[in-house]
């Protein structure tokens, strides 16, 4: 279980209380409810974890249901995912989380041809059905598929910034504002023809105490005051295509805030890529909704500093690809991340795959 998934299942089943999961007595209507609420969080975290963007929800319906003086929403999902991303892993994946909730909880699934069905129930009452379906491959014919590795975090040191300057691939640079490095770094990169982006740090959840540094974006901000830190952050790094956020699990929540951020953005012709900190994350269904080019990452490439973690996931990433035409690979300045690399994209590259800067699989 990831680390994200273990962190919620402690909060909420330290806000709900232990006692919820090991009853004597029937359920009151207010504990039924939180048991509902729990397994909608599950749902939605292990959607997160797994990688699958919001746009792969195809269906979110809701019904209210009544039974033995309890009332609650049914939710219906019909989800599309990736044929590398097989059945098996989700439902397995689905099946443990489930698992460590206790008796009141279960899961029930069946494969049926090009489908997967779930069914989760709390104490014996369906409260969500999901359909997982496999997308066609959008890869046209004599198209090669695209991979686009953006290098988070830069701008703070400058050893293996240096080095991967040197390297001859197009990858993305995302510098921090207001680091010692992130005017020289930018400008080195734009001369070497490599693609830059502000790496824009934004209100995480457990503010202040996690620091998101410099030029930060906050959710107590009047519109004014976004717009004036936003334009300090664009200037402190030149030469930018693009913005991504740094953190941001509590602004990239907020449509209002978002909105007025990715507006400006638009006018200023700069696409965004949503590094999806969040599963709650407003970002792609907004920048829709205004007509600006955005994308969601695909998966972080070294949350876990282990090689064999790391390659695992640039394999992953080579599968989506393959499978759909495209995927954004988000790594930082990690000694372990840079071998990996090195190692790696000679091997995306044998099968046919373009790296490319981020803005090239910009919709």
């Amino acid at each position: 279980m990831g680390y994200l998934l273990s962190f919620l299942l402690g909060s909420l089943l330290t806000f709900f209380g232990y006692s919820y999961l090991i009853r004597e007595k029937p359920l009151s209507s207010e504990a039924f409810s939180k048991r509902v609420f729990l397994a909608e969080q599950i749902i939605q975290s292990q959607l997160y974890e797994l990688g699958i963007p919001k746009k792969g929800l195809l269906l979110h319906q809701s019904s209210l249901k009544k039974e033995g003086g309890l009332a609650w929403e049914q939710s219906l999902l019909k989800i599309q995912v990736p044929r590398s991303l097989p059945f098996p892993l989700i439902e397995e994946n689905f099946r443990r989380s489930f698992s460590n909730l206790g008796k009141d909880f279960s899961l029930h699934s069946s494969q049926v041809s090009d489908s997967l069905q779930m069914e989760v129930k709390v104490t014996d009452r369906m409260t969500h059905q999901l359909t997982f379906l496999y997308s066609e491959p959008s890869l046209q014919a004599g198209l090669r598929p695209k991979i686009a590795i953006v290098i988070d975090d830069l701008g703070g040191e400058n050893h293996i910034s240096l080095e991967l300057l040197h390297w001859n691939l197009p990858l993305t640079f995302s510098i921090l504002p207001f680091t010692p490095y992130s005017k020289t770094l930018a400008s080195e990169a734009h001369q070497k023809g490599r693609e830059v982006i502000l790496h824009l740090p934004m209100e995480p959840r457990g503010y202040p105490e996690i620091k998101p540094g410099e030029g930060v974006l906050l959710e107590e901000m009047d519109e004014e005051k976004l717009l004036r830190q936003l334009s300090k952050d664009i200037e402190a790094v030149p030469y930018i295509k693009g913005v991504s956020n740094h953190m941001g699990s509590r602004l990239m929540e907020d449509p209002e805030k978002v909105k007025i951020i990715l507006s400006e953005l638009k006018r200023r012709g700069l696409f965004f890529l949503d590094s999806r900190t969040t599963s709650q994350t407003v970002g792609l269904q907004t920048a829709e909704s205004i007509g600006l080019k955005a994308m969601e990452r695909t998966l972080f490439l070294d949350h876990s500093s282990n090689e064999s973690d790391i390659k695992q996931k640039l394999e992953r990433l080579i599968e989506i690809s393959l499978s759909t035409g495209k995927a954004i690979g988000i790594g930082h300045p990690h000694p372990s991340t840079v071998k990996c690399l090195k190692e790696m994209i000679p091997k995306m590259e044998e099968k046919g795959i373009d790296i490319v800067p981020l803005s090239s699989v910009m919709e």
